[in-house]
């Protein structure tokens, strides 16, 4: 067929001038219309009567809805009932919560299917500022997480720790429209807790609230700087005098008199 097209239309068009794109198109149509109808040499008829007799009984009507390409991604509900995708978070009901899923993204719906059964339906969230999307008939009663995570367990860890993160965490709770879309948040400060002192912790919690900083991902900035500020305060305390020994007194591999 591209040998076909070649010689019967293109060559044909060959030595004409066309100003305009209509132009091109105008003159190919009319060269096609004559290249289905021009007789077959060994058989009776043309492309155009053995379309109409094979190919067009044949044909199946056009789809009721356009195509629309669709994202596949295997992941985990969350222990707060909510799957992630994109750095957007959606809700499924929380009796699926450590369930593995897939998800299935389109431009306008994000799926989530457990095995072949589709468990919740969401629009696509696009909004930077409110990346939760949750619907309440997903939530447990009285809107508590399952497996012993809840507001209460957040704020009783946060008191240990001091008044500034207690408060830190109790702003971050009260950010969201459910409690539960902050426990991620909440989680990740209590696990940098592990890692750094109450005093250290308690710095940084009192700069995020004054800054009004209250996310997860500010507070690690902040927690980084107030690290480096007590390094360096650690730093001035050593003293540096001439008779102090320094490393190259040890250099021989033993203390001289």
């Amino acid at each position: 067929m591209v040998g076909n097209v070649s010689r019967r239309i293109i060559a044909a068009l060959r030595n004409r001038q066309f100003f305009s794109l209509y132009e091109v198109n105008r003159a190919i149509a009319e060269e096609l219309l004559k290249f289905i109808h021009r007789p077959f040499q060994k058989m009776e008829g043309n492309r155009k009567t053995a379309f109409e007799k094979i190919d067009k009984p044949c044909l199946q009507p056009l789809p009721a809805t356009k195509y629309e390409y669709a994202d596949w991604k295997e992941t985990k509900v969350a222990f707060n009932y909510h799957i992630e995708y994109e750095g957007f978070f959606y809700s499924i009901h929380y009796s699926y919560i450590n369930r593995p899923c897939s998800v299935r993204a389109t431009s306008k719906t994000i799926e989530v299917y457990i095995g072949s059964e589709r468990v919740a339906a969401h629009p696509r969230n696009y909004n930077p500022f409110k990346r939760y999307t949750t619907l309440e008939e997903h939530m447990p009663d009285e809107h508590k997480a399952v497996y012993g995570w809840s507001t209460q367990r957040f704020l009783s860890w946060a008191d240990k720790t001091g008044p500034n993160t207690c408060k830190l965490i109790q702003r971050i709770l009260e950010s969201r429209e459910y409690p539960v879309q902050s426990y991620r948040a909440c989680m990740g400060i209590m696990r940098l807790s592990k890692s750094y002192s109450a005093e250290i912790m308690e710095a940084a919690s009192r700069e995020a609230l004054d800054k009004n900083a209250c996310s997860f991902k500010y507070f690690n900035i902040i927690l980084k700087q107030v690290v480096a500020s007590f390094q360096k305060k650690q730093d001035e305390k050593i003293i540096h005098h001439e008779n102090v020994r320094g490393s190259s007194a040890y250099a021989g591999g033993g203390i001289h008199a």
